[in-house]
Parts: C-alpha cells; sequence; structure tokens
C-alpha cells in the first residue's frame, strides 16, 4: 500500500518593522500626522498562529459475505408468484439484519440469471429467471460474484443476458463473468467514505477454479491466468484494500486441501487484504495467512450456502462471514474482527418426505440467523437431529480459532 505522508503544519510569525529616524533638528518630535515609533501598531502585532490540519480518522469499511446461492428447482418454484412471475428476494427476509449495518455484502449468484426465454433448467446446468438476480440484489447484495463452475451452464448468451440484468441493477462491485476481453480486463473499485469524509477505495476480483464445462476465452478469469497478477498489481495501485472471491475446493468437504491453501498465501503475497471461498457448500477452516514482509491476510476457505434446497445439516447450517477494514487511504490497511454469524436455510419438509424422495415439498424457503431458528427447525426434516446448540458447536468447530462466533439474537 502507498504510505500516507503527514501533513506539514506551518506557524506564521510577523515581525514588528521599527521606523528609524535621520538625525536631524527635530527627529525626536514627530510632525502631527507621523506615526509614534513607541506606539501600538495593530498591524505590528504577531498574528495568530495558522489554524491546525485536523488529524484525519481511521475509516472502517464493514463487510458481510454469504456462500452460495442456487435456484434450484424447489426455490424458483417457491419464488413462483400467483401473477406468473418470480420473487426471491423475500428469502433473506429473516437475515437482511445481519448485514443491515454492512457497507459491503458479497454474494455468489451460482447461476446464469438468462430469463424465462432462454428456458429455464435446474441441476446441473442452471437458468433462472432474471428476478433472481433482482432478489439477490432486493437482500441487500452489492458486492457481486458471478464467476463459479455454473457461470457458463448456458453459454456466452446466459452470460451476456445476466450481465445485461445487472447493468440494471447496478450494484457496488461486480466481477466473475464477463462479456468481452476488455470487461474482463477491469479492477472493479468502489468508495466508502467514513464520517469525516475521509473515504477507502475497495477493489473486488473473483476467479475461478474449476468449470462444469469448457469456457469462452474471455468468459472467467481462471485462477491461473496472468491476468491475476496483473490485476491485483493493479489493484494495488487503484485501491486501499483488495477482496478475492475464489470459486475453488472439494464440494461438500469440510478439509480445505493443499490446492486452497496454496493458492490463498500466492492471492496474499500477491496483495489480497481478504479472500472468500465458494463451492464447497459446506463452511471450511478460516485463519490469518502472514506474508513475507510479516504482514496479514484473511480467508475463509468456503463460506457454505446462503440459499438453496441442498439437503443435508452441512449444507442447511452456514454462516455470514463479517470483518472491517479499517486505515487511512493511501495506508496500510488492516482486516479487524473477522467474524461468523451462523445461519440455518430452512425449508419446510417432513422426516417422512426426505426419506421418501417428496422433495417437491420443500416449501416456505427463508434464511435465518440459526440464533432464532429454534422454530423452524420444527417444521424441518432434521428436527429429530439438529438444535439450535448444535449448530452453533458446527460452525465453530467447522470455522476454527481465528473466527469470532456471533451469538446474539436478531430479532426485536
Amino acid at each position: 500500500m502507498r504510505q500516507l505522508r503527514a501533513p506539514r503544519l506551518l506557524g506564521v510569525a510577523a515581525l514588528g518593522i521599527l521606523l528609524l529616524t535621520g538625525c536631524q533638528q527635530g527627529a525626536l518630535d514627530p510632525t502631527p500626522g507621523a506615526t509614534d515609533p513607541g506606539a501600538s501598531d495593530p498591524a505590528a502585532e504577531p498574528s495568530a498562529s495558522a489554524t491546525p490540519t485536523p488529524t484525519p480518522e481511521p475509516v472502517t469499511v464493514a463487510v458481510s459475505a454469504m456462500g452460495d446461492i442456487l435456484p434450484h428447482d424447489s426455490v424458483t418454484a417457491d419464488a413462483l408468484q400467483p401473477d406468473g412471475t418470480y420473487e426471491y428476494g423475500h428469502f433473506w427476509d429473516a437475515a437482511r439484519p445481519i448485514w443491515a449495518d454492512s457497507d459491503l455484502v458479497y454474494c455468489n449468484q451460482e447461476a446464469p440469471s438468462g430469463g424465462v426465454e432462454m428456458g429455464l433448467t435446474y441441476f446441473p446446468a442452471f437458468n433462472a429467471p432474471v428476478e433472481f438476480a433482482e432478489g439477490i440484489a432486493d437482500a441487500g447484495c452489492n458486492t457481486i460474484g458471478l464467476g463459479n463452475n455454473h457461470t457458463f451452464d448456458r453459454g456466452q448468451e446466459g452470460i451476456d443476458r445476466t450481465r445485461e440484468v445487472w447493468d440494471g441493477l447496478d450494484p457496488l462491485l461486480i466481477h466473475g463473468a464477463f462479456r468481452s476481453e476488455a470487461e474482463q480486463a477491469e479492477v472493479p473499485t468502489t468508495v466508502i467514505a467514513g464520517d469525516d469524509g475521509t473515504a477507502l477505495t475497495v477493489a473486488f476480483l473473483n476467479f475461478v477454479d474449476l468449470s462444469n464445462t469448457p469456457t469462452g476465452d474471455h468468459a472467467v478469469t481462471w485462477l491461473d491466468d496472468p491476468l491475476v497478477e496483473t490485476q491485483l498489481a493493479e489493484a494495488e495501485e487503484s485501491a486501499d484494500a483488495t477482496i478475492v472471491a475464489v470459486h475453488w475446493g472439494d464440494e461438500y468437504s469440510g478439509t480445505v486441501n493443499e490446492r486452497q491453501r496454496e493458492q490463498a498465501q500466492r492471492l496474499a503475497e500477491l496483495g489480497a487484504d481478504v479472500i472468500l471461498g465458494t463451492h464447497p457448500h459446506v463452511l471450511q477452516e478460516a485463519e490469518w495467512l502472514t506474508r513475507e514482509d510479516g504482514s496479514r491476510a484473511f480467508v475463509y476457505y468456503s463460506l457454505g450456502n446462503s440459499v438453496t434446497t441442498q439437503m443435508a445439516i452441512p449444507r442447511v447450517v452456514s454462516a455470514v462471514a463479517q470483518f472491517e477494514l479499517v486505515g487511512l487511504p493511501g495506508g496500510e490497511i488492516e482486516v479487524v474482527d473477522p467474524a461468523a454469524v451462523p445461519i440455518y436455510m430452512h425449508f419446510d419438509l417432513t422426516p417422512a418426505q426426505f426419506a421418501n424422495g417428496q422433495w417437491v415439498n420443500r416449501r416456505n424457503l427463508q434464511l435465518h440467523p440459526l440464533v432464532d431458528a429454534a422454530e423452524p427447525i420444527t417444521r424441518s426434516a432434521w428436527r429429530n437431529e439438529l438444535t439450535v446448540e448444535s449448530g452453533m458447536q458446527l460452525v465453530t468447530d467447522a470455522l476454527g480459532p481465528d473466527v469470532r462466533i456471533v451469538t446474539d439474537s436478531f430479532e426485536d
């Protein structure tokens, strides 16, 4: 990061001017109207020192981040309204207080939202209504990752249509799926101002390490692409802090693999301040990374799920990551207080319906703060296995000791 030079405070003092007279007769008797050398002259009084420039206060950028958002058939069926339109935003209603005070809210849209004109499709190759993206924006997500293994499910047209929808939603930051090489080369940044007007510039980049189908040349940016190093160097110059989202890891595994660890360290050395992992659909460890120069970055290897209808306790219990970026523009930025708010993804389904494969009954979707989810859990297929307390322990064990677990209720 560029170092901030402290402004210099300049004091100003005026010197009195002594008016010397000549040695002629009568010089000691000033003529009428002449200045008396002993008289007080306001113009000769020392002026007050210049007002010191106030020291700018460090800026705090509050960030929340959640995991995979997948429009399974049951998700879209529950979003269907009587008039034939779709409404997804209400799925996040109970959880909105978690990120209500955040400046940036990261969400991974793990499917194209090309609209009904392209034909709605589900696992294993998704395409959702345009309202899917609109619902994500309505939920409060303003930092959008589109790079994942489903980005190219409907080819370049799916990407083009998805980006067109987001053009109208105007997020603060968006990256990960591209319509052109020029768009792929951009490093998105946004400015977050503190209370005194001092502001930090934050960059956001989204890379992928896997895809279900071969992709076009500029559709996504692969983690091994030389563009990764180029863009992180540009972010280092243009921004005060850099957040990197990466789609990587082993699906449904709570274990961080060696490639994730190696690539996380590489990204940190290249300038990433925080790394947000997605794809495994379950939580994985989070930890501090120490760079060669002794500075630190933070990585959440997997954020698990957000809104989906995947069916297993490790996939319905997850967390919203939270942290702060603190510092002055041009100075070193510190990642402060990495935390996690446990969440529970609810849909009505009885144990018998689950056992008999009657999954069409997955309805009444709602993402909850886990601490407030005791009643919804009683309406779930895991009601005999999951409690608020056991879910909290699952999150605590998965994320590890470097993360503060938030246990406060979000109910009014």
